[in-house]
């Protein structure tokens, strides 16, 4: 006797997976391995350089950051910042890349209620996804624009590079290590804060090299 459409016999799971194991191996190989290690790959270059040291050598002491702030959310003051000129690095006797560098004018304006008496800032300069990285000194900020002074950071890299498919970095942010010190109630507090610029969309002028 034929099953009625409610005796209909449920498929064997199992007899089916056991019948196609080899296709299914053979898809895991071809599909799902390649995109996880593609996810991988982009995760790790992602997070890896999503993070910003201020030390001249990473050692066992040395503190990464990840959350930045803009140059006007610091409580006290606000960073005003100038990219003013880019030089192109050189290529020496021995293939290696020179005299590159980016400057920044760099001063503050302190906010309502707070009188300053010291601002501090150490630059680094680094892109996402690749470890493409330079450290600058630290500076004294003055509270008015530096006429005859500049925020120099060495940058011997070119750019834009392509470390993974469809993605091109085409610039450096800057970030910054702000260091200030404050007068409340006859005491003196210090805080340190850390900035992100963004240099994607600005054109420094001149461009030199």
């Amino acid at each position: 006797m034929k099953p009625t459409k409610t005796q209909q016999v449920k498929p064997n799971f199992w007899k089916w997976l056991h019948k196609n194991r080899t296709k299914i191996v053979l898809y895991t190989f071809l599909t799902v391995i390649p995109l996880a290690l593609i996810f991988t790959a982009y995760y790790g270059a992602y997070s890896s350089n999503n993070k910003v040291h201020f030390d001249a050598e990473q050692t066992a002491e040395t503190i990464f950051i990840k959350d930045f702030i803009k140059s006007d959310e610091i409580d006290a003051l606000t960073l005003n910042i100038t990219w003013t000129a880019l030089r192109s690095p050189d290529t020496n006797d021995e293939g290696k890349l020179v005299n590159g560098y980016y400057d920044f004018k760099v001063y503050y304006t302190p906010k309502t209620g707070y009188t300053l008496t010291s601002v501090q800032a150490t630059p680094v300069l680094q892109t996402g996804w690749t470890n493409i990285r330079s450290l600058g000194n630290p500076i004294s900020v003055p509270q008015t624009m530096p006429v005859n002074y500049n925020m120099r950071i060495p940058f011997n890299f070119e750019l834009p590079v392509r470390p993974l498919w469809f993605v091109e970095v085409e610039e450096a942010s800057l970030y910054l290590k702000v260091t200030y010190t404050y007068t409340s109630a006859s005491n003196s507090i210090t805080k340190t804060v850390y900035v992100q610029y963004d240099l994607i969309d600005i054109t420094p002028k001149p461009v030199v090299g």
